[in-house]
């Protein structure tokens, strides 16, 4: 088992603690509240689908195409970042739960995010350490030269790797809407990519899975995505153990 999937291990037994904690207070409590549900059924989302990130070994498919791709391990770590993001959005989408590491003034989703990311920082020394690498690696594989087709310009011509994933495959309504969609297209037509931290980072890599930019020929490569995944997923593993760690102090 890799690092990166140890540590969403220990973040799900972290989480169970969590669970253990607030299943303890509903028991003792007169009334089964909203908060508590909404608390209770958070946590448990976590753990399950932190479990999930952990445990997955391969995807099986009908076809020996797919089977057999080139691109197979690349799609099980995409997946996998899917099951890590869903578990870090069961808890910064409720207020039961993200009330009680910090204060967020809005709905945004990019700013709740924030908000355990800087609990995790706090809480995890090796990642506030690592975050001058790790924004340098990501950011370089994103100033990658490549050259898919692109529309009003000549074939064959080198662009930007994160040019290339914002214009072939972000749909152009989509390009503004939200601070991490923004800061990537400005990024993007700027070529500085100085204003893109983590938070972005993470949170745009979700937005590219939906629009299904998040694969084949959109970083050139298989090898630098499969490099930015696994970055990405190591950083988020971190989050959840961030996360599951200020929890526990607070329950």
């Amino acid at each position: 088992m890799t690092p990166t999937r140890t540590k969403f291990l220990t973040a799900r037994k972290l989480y169970s603690k969590c669970a253990g904690r607030v299943e303890s207070t509903i028991q003792a409590a007169p009334t089964f509240t909203a908060r508590l549900s909404e608390q209770i059924a958070g946590i448990g989302v976590a753990c399950d689908w932190v479990r999930r990130a952990a445990e997955m070994e391969t995807i099986s498919f009908i076809g020996d195409g797919l089977n057999d791709s080139s691109w197979k391990p690349s799609f099980i770590e995409m997946t996998r970042f899917g099951f890590a993001w869903y578990g870090i959005n069961a808890i910064f989408s409720r207020k039961e739960l993200l009330g009680l590491l910090g204060t967020f003034h809005n709905d945004n989703e990019l700013e709740r995010f924030r908000v355990l990311w800087n609990v995790a920082v706090a809480s995890v020394p090796s990642l506030s350490a690592a975050v001058p690498s790790h924004e340098a690696n990501l950011r370089s594989i994103l100033t990658q030269p490549t050259t898919p087709r692109m529309p009003d310009i000549p074939l064959g011509t080198a662009v930007m790797t994160l040019r290339a994933l914002i214009v072939k495959y972000v749909p152009l309504e989509s390009r503004t809407r939200g601070k991490a969609a923004k800061a990537t297209a400005d990024a993007a037509g700027s070529g500085n990519l100085s204003t893109l931290d983590l938070p972005i980072l993470l949170y745009a890599f979700r937005n590219w899975a939906v629009h299904g930019s998040a694969l084949h020929g959109s970083f050139g490569s298989r090898p630098r995505f499969l490099a930015y995944v696994e970055s990405l997923l190591d950083i988020l593993a971190d989050v959840h153990v961030g996360t599951a760690t200020a929890l526990l102090s607070v329950l």
